[in-house]
């Protein structure tokens, strides 16, 4: 059998266009959501892009606006991913 896909856990907004999100496979993942911006609810502004959070199931994040973006998208669009330090 394989594995259960990766769950969002965390959200952070970096910059426009752009979070980090914790996963539960225990990594942190960097990515640039610009190449879904054509899409035509992606949020238009700093403001909207803030106005984020993870779905009821973990497994995406919406905005406002009604944009979502699905774990597998923002896994794949990564530039950066790296191991969650744990907290003693």
């Amino acid at each position: 059998m394989g594995t259960t896909a990766p769950v969002i856990i965390k959200v952070e907004i970096s910059e426009f266009r752009k979070v980090v999100i914790e996963a539960s496979d225990g990594l942190r993942y960097h990515s640039d959501l610009s190449a879904l911006s054509q899409v035509y609810c992606f949020p238009k502004s700093k403001e909207e892009w803030a106005q984020v959070s993870v779905d009821s199931y973990g497994r995406s994040l919406i905005w406002t606006s009604r944009f979502e973006a699905h774990i597998d998208q923002i896994i794949g669009l990564a530039s950066k991913k790296e191991k969650v330090q744990q907290s003693a």
